[in-house]
């Protein structure tokens, strides 16, 4: 029985979530990309309208400014909330892009990556990290691998305390009755 919905933009934005979410709350959860933030967007509006199910809609922010990123989030917000009869649903954005939940800690995408990252790096990556992980691991679906590949439990438990994922497990764990999140 799906409790809740994540929808994200793409695959490699659900395949993080996916990894990083704990186990214990992601058995209820079924995840769905978008293929567009529009696609994302119309969707969550569809299955808030339609499913009765709560709705976490998380999307790539696409900058660092705050005004900017409230303003999408009124406009958002405002369209959820003509589509869900009373239904709970959040929308996360990923401040610049979700990839910065790879960055959580400096010393562990560098041991991932077997180099140091000098502070203009640093500062760089963490401005576009997509673009930083595509130069540092190569394009395409196998950044998101050679992470997960490379990194234990210990490690995926720090890139959970990024806020982004603390909040997306905060709301999910809100919705899901508390014998399921005890264990």
């Amino acid at each position: 029985m799906t409790l809740v919905y994540i929808i994200t933009v793409g695959n490699k934005d659900k395949e993080i979530l996916q990894k990083l979410l704990p186990k214990n709350l992601t058995q209820d959860i079924q995840f769905i990309a978008g293929e567009s933030s529009y696609g994302a967007r119309s969707l969550a509006s569809s299955l808030l309208a339609t499913r009765n199910t709560p709705v976490a809609l998380v999307l790539d922010a696409d900058t660092d400014n705050e005004s900017q990123i409230w303003e999408r989030h009124d406009l958002i917000n405002y369209a959820l909330n003509q589509a869900s009869p009373g239904i709970p649903y959040q929308i996360f954005f990923a401040v610049p892009e979700i990839e910065i939940v790879f960055l959580q800690d400096k010393s562990l995408i560098e041991k991932i990556a077997q180099r140091k990252f000098n502070d203009l790096e640093w500062q760089l990556a963490k401005i576009n990290p997509k673009e930083f992980l595509e130069i540092v691991f190569g394009k395409g679906e196998q950044i998101n691998a050679k992470i997960f590949d490379n990194i234990t439990n210990t490690e995926i438990k720090i890139l959970q305390q990024h806020p982004l994922i603390e909040s997306i497990i905060a709301f999910v764990a809100s919705l899901i009755p508390s014998s399921v999140v005890i264990n």
